[in-house]
């Protein structure tokens, strides 16, 4: 072989290059991509279409697997149909993704709560009250699992919903600082008073009217779909 031969030989050869590179470029995530799946996912679980929902937020996860707020609401929905070791799968995935995000734990909590593994739910709920003492979802589900593995009487799966079933949970004034402080755009949002008003009459709707809250939420999303962004 000559002198100098080898090099050019190799750029002739393209196959090993191109699947190289092929490979690079298909596994970098398209976030945008995954957030119009996103939207649309939230759109059909605040319908209630769950399964129409799993289907958008994996194929949000499909263009964006890094991100855990796809794996927290696809969660979400599989609690909503009652699957809950699909739920469990992506609660855990979620906290994995993001050990610092209180809400993955009630994720997590809820499904090892209805699979009845309460020693399991009650670690998880404790783990997310270190990250956030004053949530409302992670105290009611640690109450649930705290009763329930110790055969408190009505207590356990059928006695009662357990901490974190909705895509919103008990979202609070709380919960939202936490969100505004980790997030930019939230942050931001915060920043309008006309959206905030909505956000915050869509707070007491959750507590007192779950049902309107979810009439009013469909309605005010088309508005503004700013909205939905802040409560998840």
């Amino acid at each position: 072989q000559a002198p100098g031969t080898t090099f050019p030989r190799l750029l002739g050869q393209p196959s090993v290059l191109s699947a190289s590179l092929h490979f690079i470029f298909a596994s970098m995530p398209d976030k945008e991509k995954a957030a119009e799946y996103k939207a649309k996912g939230n759109t059909a679980f605040a319908a209630k279409d769950f399964e129409d929902a799993i289907q958008h937020f994996t194929a949000a996860i499909e263009h964006d697997n890094t991100d855990h707020v796809f794996f927290s609401n696809r969660s979400a929905c599989y609690a909503s149909l009652a699957e809950y070791d699909k739920a469990l799968e992506d609660g855990s995935e979620c906290v994995k993704l993001k050990p610092d995000w209180a809400k993955g734990y009630t994720r997590k909590g809820l499904a090892e709560y209805f699979l009845r593994k309460y020693d399991d739910a009650v670690d998880t709920y404790k783990a997310g009250l270190k990250l956030a003492p004053e949530d409302p979802t992670l105290k009611e589900g640690l109450q649930k699992a705290t009763d329930a593995k110790y055969e408190v009487p009505g207590a356990g799966v059928g006695g009662g919903s357990g901490g974190g079933g909705g895509l919103f949970g008990n979202f609070d004034a709380a919960s939202l600082a936490t969100a505004a402080a980790k997030n930019p755009k939230i942050k931001e949002y915060m920043k309008d008073p006309n959206l905030m008003q909505q956000v915050t009459m869509m707070m007491q709707l959750g507590q007192s009217n779950p049902a309107m809250q979810q009439q009013m939420l469909m309605q005010a999303m088309q508005q503004d779909p700013r909205i939905l962004e802040v409560i998840m």
